[in-house]
């Protein structure tokens, strides 16, 4: 390791992986460093899946056929009874993430990156408001080492973000009930799955509360599974595991399986943090809670993340100044392109926490919400209640009126959060007031939906 660095990344993740390529190839003197020896970066329990948009946007679509697992074509969507059935049409892929990230770390080796495995980051050096490098505890010596710009890409860990100032908007805390713990396994069973090419999604709070259970084939490699479970935390539920082994792998598809791999993860599912960026710092990925809040998917929106993060730095660069006002572009990309759509999907996933099994079953089943509904909001970030819609939809909601009322107005707080997002601030002096606009429209949001209001 030298003295000296453009740029510090802590964390090679998919988003430590990705922003370290295109800082690397950008041609900057580049440290990325991981507490993972170099054969498990990566090596983090997920779902694996990842929209065809998502590689569209980072310009990934020519993976290599080893990193490619399945193919995907859409989403099934089932009621608690699991007797109804949505579909969310929309193309995707299972990644293997083990080996993505090392196709990532291997191109930026080539383009000068340095590496340092078994490594860990245990604090930044700040001086004068700003981060000037990172202590490093590797082979039970402590090392200090100076950077322009030092991008926490550590998942929850956060391990330089949450050693920030606490005044640093950067350094804001996951609330417990804002995260999904989930446990998931490999398995090999004796027969193919149809529709290998779908994946599966249970919603159930008797057997996922707070949360879903997911079964995602693997269409290039037969008769093999993801299936796992997630649970809200904060909310002192029975362990995911304990559950998934319940209710799921107890069932007749599974006998017999095999079992190739398994894990569990924390998994943050909130509104996007308030800014990726601050004097000399850069947060991406899970450290910037950057996951899909309602099915928890977060490779694509990480990588995103890090691709709206290299760009700033480049810029600021190019400046020689790397404050948060110089890197604030960051945000504005991340936004447009993801944080806008994610802070919507909040909104439903906290009406979606509240329901009641009874309620989710009476709601599919009347078409009260629908596979359209369910598209417009995947794809878009909508839910929008038309005007066609609203006679048929009152007529199916007539034995809940409180359940049609909620969505209704859960609708119009989605569009409000989206105008409030797609307003987000230009500068980082505007940032304490629309924080605490957003912190106001959560709370009332909270208040009217979430505690019995309509």
């Amino acid at each position: 390791m030298g003295d000296t660095y453009d740029v510090i990344v802590v964390g090679l993740g998919v988003a430590g992986a990705y922003v370290s390529h295109t800082l690397s190839k950008a041609g900057f003197k580049v440290l990325a460093v991981d507490v993972k020896s170099y054969e498990r970066l990566g090596d983090k329990p997920c779902g694996d899946a990842i929209g065809k948009h998502h590689l569209e946007f980072l310009n990934l679509m020519d993976l290599p056929q080893n990193i490619v697992e399945g193919s995907v074509r859409g989403i099934d969507i089932y009621s608690p009874s699991e007797n109804v059935r949505f579909r969310v049409v929309g193309d995707g892929y299972l990644i293997d993430r083990i080996e993505l990230v090392k196709y990532l770390v291997r191109q930026a080796l080539n383009s000068g990156l340095e590496i340092a495995t078994n490594t860990a980051a245990v604090s930044p050096i700040v001086r004068d408001g700003s981060i000037r490098g990172v202590i490093l505890w590797k082979e039970g010596k402590s090392v200090e080492v100076a950077a322009r710009v030092v991008i926490d890409a550590s998942g929850n860990a956060r391990a330089i973000a949450r050693r920030l100032p606490r005044d640093w908007p950067v350094s804001e805390e996951l609330d417990m009930v804002d995260s999904n713990i989930a446990y998931r396994e490999v398995r090999r069973l004796q027969h193919e799955v149809e529709e290998s090419d779908i994946l599966r999604i249970y919603v159930s709070k008797q057997v996922a509360p707070g949360g879903y259970w997911w079964l995602f084939p693997y269409s290039h490699r037969d008769s093999y599974v993801n299936v796992g479970l997630g649970i809200q935390g904060g909310r002192g539920y029975q362990d995911p595991k304990t559950l998934l082994y319940q209710y799921v792998l107890s069932r007749e598809m599974f006998k017999n399986s095999e079992l190739v791999e398994a894990g569990g993860a924390l998994v943050p599912t909130r509104e996007p943090l308030s800014t990726l960026v601050w004097n000399g710092i850069a947060v991406i990925g899970d450290a910037a809670y950057t996951v899909n809040p309602v099915h928890g998917g977060g490779k694509g929106s990480a990588m995103v993340s890090a691709s709206c993060v290299s760009k700033a730095v480049v810029e600021g660069m190019e400046t020689g100044r790397v404050d948060a006002e110089s890197l604030w572009n960051a945000n504005l990309c991340y936004m447009s392109n993801y944080g806008v759509k994610q802070a919507v999907l909040n909104v439903f996933r906290l009406f979606l926490q509240e329901l009641s099994d009874e309620d989710i079953e009476f709601g599919m089943s009347r078409r009260i919400i629908r596979e359209e509904d369910l598209n417009t909001l995947s794809l878009k970030g909508y839910l929008e209640l038309s005007v066609i819609d609203k006679a048929h939809r009152i007529l199916a909601g007539l034995r809940r009126p409180s359940l049609l009322l909620k969505l209704k107005t859960v609708s119009e707080y989605m569009s409000k959060v989206r105008a409030l997002y797609e307003s987000y601030p230009q500068s980082p002096r505007e940032l304490p007031m629309w924080s605490q606009r957003v912190k106001n429209l959560l709370s009332e949001y909270r208040a009217r939906v979430l505690r019995g209001g309509g």
